[in-house]
Parts: C-alpha cells; sequence; structure tokens
C-alpha cells in the first residue's frame, strides 16, 4: 500500500501454478471421487440389525448382516435397521442410569397422569409398566408409518398411544383389588395381545416381546387409608387361616376317633355273636347227649360245675352227713388252723 492509499498492482501467478500443478489436481480429484464412489458403493450391515435397500427411493430388497455392495449415491440408498435390538418403553416412571441398582428419575406430573388410571369399580390407581419390543419387518418399520428418517420417533408414539389405550382398557374392566394384586399379570398378558393386534393392524412392522407391570399401587392421596384396610384384610385372612388350620388339625383327629369306635364296636359284635354262637353249639351238643344218657349226662354236668366251683375257693371243709349233734362252724374266710371240733369231725 502506497502514500496515496491504494494498492500496488500485485501479481498472482495463478496460471503458472495450474499450468505447473494441473496434473496433481486432477490426479487428487479422481482419488477423492474414487473414495467417495467406493465408500458409497460397499455398505456394512452389523450383526444385530438389516440393510433396506432403495433405488432412486422405491424399495429394492432388504440384505441381511455383513458386507454388501450397491449402485452408488444416489442411485441407490441403503437404511440399516436395528431388527435384532430389544427396545424399551417406560410408562409413568423414567429410569436415569440403569444397572445392579437402578437409579430412577425424578417423577413428575406427566409421570403420574400417564399412571393414572380409574379402574371398573370406580377407584383411582397407580399403575406403572414396561412395553419391550423389536423390529419385525425392516420395510414395514420404515415406510408404512410416517416417513423413514423419522420411524423411530413415529413407531415410540404409536407404541405409547397404543400402550395407554389397551392398559386404561384392561385396568378400567378390573377392580381395584384385582390391578393391585392378584390380577395384575393377567392385565399385562392380555394388554401385550391387544397391543400386538392393533400394531399388526397399522402394519408397524413391530413385534412385543412382553409387558411388565413394574408397580401398582394406590394414589399418595389415599395410599394411608388403603394400607389401613390392607391390613385389615390381611389380619382378617390371618384369623380365616388360623381357624382352618385348627379345623384341619381337629376333624381329621375326631374322624379317626370315629373310625376307631365303629371298629371296636364291630369287633365286640363280631366276638359277642361268635361266642353266643359257641354257647349255642355247645348246648346243643350237650342236649344231644343228655337225650341219649339223661342220668349219665346230668352227673357229669354237676361234677363239672362242682370242679369248677370248688377250684376257686382256697379252704375245703367237707362234713360227713352222719355227724349229729355237731354244730360246724365255717370260717370260709379264715387262712388259719381249724378247730378240734372241725378237725375230729372232719374226713
Amino acid at each position: 500500500m502506497n502514500g496515496t492509499g491504494t494498492f500496488d498492482q500485485i501479481e498472482f501467478p495463478i496460471g503458472d501454478y495450474w499450468r505447473r500443478y494441473h496434473r496433481h489436481i486432477g490426479i487428487g480429484a479422481v482419488v477423492i471421487l474414487a473414495i467417495v464412489v467406493i465408500s458409497s458403493v460397499f455398505y456394512m450391515v452389523d450383526a444385530d440389525s438389516e440393510g433396506v435397500l432403495l433405488r432412486f427411493g422405491k424399495y429394492v430388497k432388504t440384505t441381511d448382516p455383513g458386507l454388501h455392495v450397491k449402485l452408488f449415491w444416489p442411485i441407490e440408498t441403503v437404511y440399516v435397521v436395528p431388527v435384532r435390538r430389544i427396545q424399551s418403553l417406560e410408562f409413568g416412571f423414567a429410569t436415569a442410569a440403569a444397572g445392579r441398582v437402578t437409579q430412577y428419575a425424578r417423577r413428575t406430573e406427566a409421570h403420574a397422569d400417564v399412571a393414572r388410571m380409574l379402574t371398573g369399580d370406580l377407584n383411582l390407581a397407580h399403575v406403572e409398566w414396561i412395553v419391550q419390543y423389536r423390529i419385525s419387518d425392516a420395510r414395514h418399520y420404515l415406510f408404512k408409518i410416517g416417513g423413514h428418517p423419522d420411524s423411530a420417533l413415529a413407531i415410540a408414539d404409536i407404541i405409547q398411544s397404543v400402550s395407554e389405550a389397551v392398559m386404561r382398557k384392561f385396568v378400567g374392566d378390573a377392580s381395584v383389588d384385582e390391578v393391585l394384586t392378584i390380577g395384575r399379570d393377567d392385565i399385562a398378558s392380555d394388554a401385550e395381545v391387544e397391543i400386538q393386534k392393533m400394531l399388526d393392524t397399522f402394519e408397524a412392522g413391530i413385534e412385543i416381546v412382553t409387558v411388565k407391570m413394574q408397580s401398582t399401587s394406590p394414589p399418595e392421596a389415599v395410599k394411608k387409608a388403603f394400607d389401613d384396610v390392607n391390613r385389615a384384610k390381611q389380619k382378617m385372612d390371618q384369623a380365616i387361616n388360623k381357624a382352618w388350620g385348627v379345623r384341619n388339625s381337629r376333624v381329621p383327629a375326631a374322624d379317626g376317633e370315629r373310625k376307631r369306635a365303629i371298629s371296636e364296636a364291630r369287633g365286640y359284635s363280631e366276638r359277642v355273636v361268635q361266642s353266643a354262637t359257641g354257647q349255642v353249639n355247645a348246648f346243643l351238643v350237650q342236649l344231644a347227649e343228655y337225650e341219649k344218657a339223661p342220668e349219665v349226662t346230668r352227673t357229669r354236668l354237676y361234677l363239672e360245675a362242682m370242679e369248677k366251683i370248688l377250684s376257686q375257693v382256697d379252704s375245703k371243709i367237707v362234713i360227713d352227713e352222719s355227724v349229729r349233734g355237731l354244730l360246724p362252724l365255717l370260717d370260709l374266710g379264715s387262712t388259719g388252723p381249724l378247730p378240734a371240733t372241725q378237725k375230729g369231725g372232719a374226713r
């Protein structure tokens, strides 16, 4: 720049540079173009994904994992879709950090609005759940719902809307006790089937892997009263179970005692009948013998009876019938020596 404020004439030898390096510049341009073409011709599909090939924006085919070749851009383009990756949507809560101990984000009013549901018996329940899904048809996933650049967002919105509608339907058909206790697993399994049906109707290309209840509880405003009711029900169930336990312990014992008494009675009956039958048979035998020889039989029966009676007496005294004027003293209960008179008169 001179003193008058004007620039001196400066010559830029562009022509010289071009004449000197134009061959190198041309080679570099060809190399760059080749790199661009090669990079757009070869493409890699990950192991958990599939590639959707388009030619001038029209679907051509779906390719498996691995290295593939296509025509250079913009003739053919490829969208890689993670079809084997399990994805999750959370409803009523949000996970801040997953790990051995999961950390949950602070619940917001938006989470509460999603989780707050009306049950079939007109009670409120706070229901949190998880929907796990994967892409089953990459082509439908990209083109059936929304444009392919925003397919992930569109599918997430569809699943969220469908899941909320289905879950509210099944919770609205159940009582609050079923939602909070024994019916929650049935609600989750029924919701999984219904969500899949609706997504198949939309041809979303999504497979529902599972619907899992995260937690179900009464709203915070009535939680204390609900807990009191639950405690009362638990005490009632404990009392009923205790009563059933006492019943189950006593009824079998009483039944066993009844069976034992019946068995003893039957045994006694059989013994009595058999004894009576034996006595009758013996009497009939004696009667037959008596009819044959009455005097002999009578004498034999007398002797047998006296033998049986006298065998039970400790001391035996036999008095001669010919003794007269003698007063016998029979001390049947004494075990000492006999009186002299009794000794003299005995034989």
